[in-house]
């Protein structure tokens, strides 16, 4: 079973280096880079050098920063990046009418299943990684500490991201392989992008809400507002959990997505005609 998972993984990484998904590597690199180099650019030219050298002008550049940059990579490029390549894990073998030689296999479905999902996360990561590397020297905060804070909050966040959204589009894709991207994409818009704000019990159910606890605690971010009161508003869709809490849930998330992927994997039959004839 792990020579059949490493087979496949070392078979889609090698089928990785292609001109096609290399471009998609560097446009989810650069990505973040352009954007916050953008930013800086912008603001350096509308902001003068007395009052950018201000205390509360530096506090709220790291505040903007920071928030820039979890909205850059733990959200955009894990996402992005996930979607792009765990989504048709299934649906990519049955277009190609392969689907049947892998499943007479002794574990050979399970095997493309999670070589497919270690890929995907391995694959996101070094884009990731680069990406907020030099976003975060770009982004000049104004000492190194501020910089070595931000960067360990984002890596962390994206060891945590990654494999979390991999394990949502890699069930959906397995759930309702014809229609795939279509969910996935929809699942991103509605629950990660609308639900995790709205203030309620089910925004802690997205992935969103937790990185987002995890953001305001590991970086240090105030919630206090002007009247020096908490922000009622911020705590509804951020938290008080502790963060090994949050922690917690992420890991047990993409652990126990993948594990329901596998069991719905063993009990459903795929077939290459039909997909094809619908």
């Amino acid at each position: 079973m792990i020579g059949s998972v490493l087979a496949v993984f070392c078979f889609e990484w090698k089928r990785s280096f292609t001109w096609p998904r290399m471009m998609w590597w560097l446009v989810l690199m650069c990505f973040p880079i352009f954007i916050m180099g953008l930013v800086r650019y912008n603001a350096l030219n509308a902001i003068s050098a007395s009052d950018r050298s201000q205390e509360a002008f530096l506090t709220g550049w790291l505040v903007l920063c920071a928030w820039l940059l979890f909205a850059l990579i733990p959200m955009l490029v894990a996402m992005l990046g996930t979607l792009l390549w765990t989504t048709p894990a299934i649906s990519a073998e049955l277009e190609r009418k392969s689907w049947i030689y892998l499943a007479v296999r002794p574990h050979g479905s399970l095997s493309v299943v999670i070589g497919k999902y270690l890929t995907a996360v391995t694959w996101v990561f070094p884009p990731a990684i680069l990406g907020l590397t030099i976003a975060v020297l770009l982004a000049g905060l104004s000492t190194w500490t501020e910089v070595g804070r931000v960067w360990w909050t984002m890596l962390r966040l994206v060891l945590l991201s990654v494999p979390a959204y991999g394990a949502i589009y890699l069930l959906i894709g397995v759930l309702l392989p014809r229609r795939a991207m279509t969910f996935a994409v929809a699942y991103t818009l509605i629950f990660e992008l609308v639900i995790s704000f709205v203030p309620a019990v089910i925004n802690k159910l997205t992935v969103q809400y937790r990185l987002r606890s995890l953001l305001v605690e590991w970086c240090e971010l105030s919630l206090i507002g002007p009247n020096g009161r908490p922000l009622s508003t911020s705590l509804t869709v951020i938290g008080t959990e502790p963060a090994w809490q949050h922690v917690l849930i992420l890991m047990a998330m993409s652990i126990g997505l993948v594990g329901l992927s596998v069991v719905v994997l063993k009990s459903r039959e795929f077939s290459s005609s039909a997909e094809s004839e619908t």
